[in-house]
């Protein structure tokens, strides 16, 4: 015992090389379908296999990731570079872990628009890939439920959510819902006297100011000449109040980007969240796809930036005040009835796309069996599509033919 934990000291007090950091997460991001996914891999690799961090310090990082807005695996990747290089290690591994999927969804971009994709991507085949993405979604929802809504108080913010969110029409309604839940967790946790004593310096303060001017820039409502000059920073805005995965972000985004001013169409919103998870990284890899429909590789780059570079500078920052944020009880009963509150948008992005579907025998089918697919056998993402996608094509054939 005392030999392994002197060699794990002594791996702790080596400094990773950076193009190793780079190579590593970016090969694990590669390979990773999903936030969770790149979690298990970060975790396997620098906590069992090099032994760089503990497994109590590593479930630190996941603990803290799913307290701060943003894709949970990428703000574990960014925490775990800054925790073995300092802030130039945060951004090699936030780099690493967002590059392999903004390439493939740019690319899945560009053929998009061309007339070949356009025409395979018919209004029946689609209709099928948004019954699989409910599906998804739908079990998604269950799981996260189970798992964070329990007491009376996290049932009905949930509940009341959901209603105000079905009805939401303006980023405001989402900055006010998300504030108010954790607001009403701060103010009924059963530890009244804490105090929350944190010494932030000017820096940081001038970071939390500027993430704050974004979130209010998101929720204010703009004239639609402006919505297209401040899509950029409205969407940072945006990513400032994406809390529980990425499915929570469908209504959000949404928002954002389907409006006459922007210019990205319903179907090709659906397509893109309906084929997100056939490529790796977090389901909100579709910010590159609708940045180059706005405006080319300028418009991936930039729209991947501003969604990503806010929520990893803003957990690098909570990480140093990790000890103060975990142990005060009332952040801890506010960060619960939000993370309750978010099981909401999971639910309306359900309706949502159910309600587009019309109410067909053949659509009740595949959403069958994506429910037994993902539900019981377990089967990945990428596989449901294939076999939905393969059996509506021969479908289409078969009807051509006959």
């Amino acid at each position: 015992m005392h030999m392994t934990t002197t060699r794990e000291a002594t791996r702790l007090g080596e400094r990773e090389p950076l193009w190793t950091l780079f190579r590593v997460v970016c090969g694990l991001s590669a390979l990773s379908w999903g936030g969770l996914a790149l979690m298990a891999q970060l975790e396997h690799h620098y906590v069992e296999r090099e032994e760089r961090l503990s497994r109590l310090a590593f479930s630190d990082l996941i603990a803290l990731a799913w307290m701060v807005p943003g894709p949970v695996g990428c703000n574990v990747a960014v925490q775990l570079g800054h925790t073995l290089r300092g802030r130039a290690g945060a951004w090699v591994a936030g780099i690493a872990s967002v590059l392999p999927f903004f390439m493939l969804m740019t690319l899945f971009a560009i053929f998009y628009r061309t007339p070949l994709i356009r025409a395979a991507a018919s209004e029946t085949l689609l209709n099928h890939f948004s019954v699989v993405l409910a599906t998804l979604i739908a079990v998604t929802w269950y799981k996260q439920t189970r798992a964070l809504v329990r007491g009376r108080l996290e049932w009905s913010v949930a509940v009341l959510a959901c209603i105000a969110l079905f009805f939401a029409h303006s980023p405001a309604a989402y900055v006010v819902i998300l504030g108010s839940a954790f607001a009403s967790g701060w103010v009924t946790s059963p530890v009244q006297k804490a105090r929350l004593e944190i010494s932030v310096g000017s820096g940081d303060r001038q970071l939390l100011l500027w993430l704050g001017v974004l979130v209010v820039l998101f929720a204010v409502p703009l004239p639609h000449d402006y919505e297209l000059a401040l899509l950029w920073p409205r969407l940072a805005g945006a990513g400032m109040t994406l809390f529980g995965g990425g499915f929570s972000a469908l209504p959000v985004l949404k928002t954002l980007f389907v409006t006459p001013a922007i210019g990205v169409s319903d179907n090709d919103f659906t397509l893109a969240f309906s084929l997100s998870p056939l490529s790796p990284g977090p389901l909100l890899n579709v910010i590159p796809f609708f940045g180059y429909l706005i405006d080319g590789w300028v418009g991936a780059l930039i729209a991947t930036v501003a969604l990503f570079v806010p929520s990893g500078c803003l957990v690098v920052l909570a990480q140093r005040h990790l000890y103060q944020l975990k142990t005060h009880p009332r952040f801890e009963h506010g960060m619960r009835v939000l993370r309750a509150v978010t099981t909401a948008f999971l639910a309306v992005a359900v309706l949502k796309i159910g309600y587009r579907v019309p109410l067909q025998p053949v659509y009740l089918v595949t959403a069958l069996f994506s429910l037994v697919c993902f539900a019981k056998l377990r089967l990945p993402v990428y596989a449901v599509y294939g076999t939905v996608g393969l059996a509506c094509g021969l479908w289409l054939v078969y009807r051509h033919i006959v």
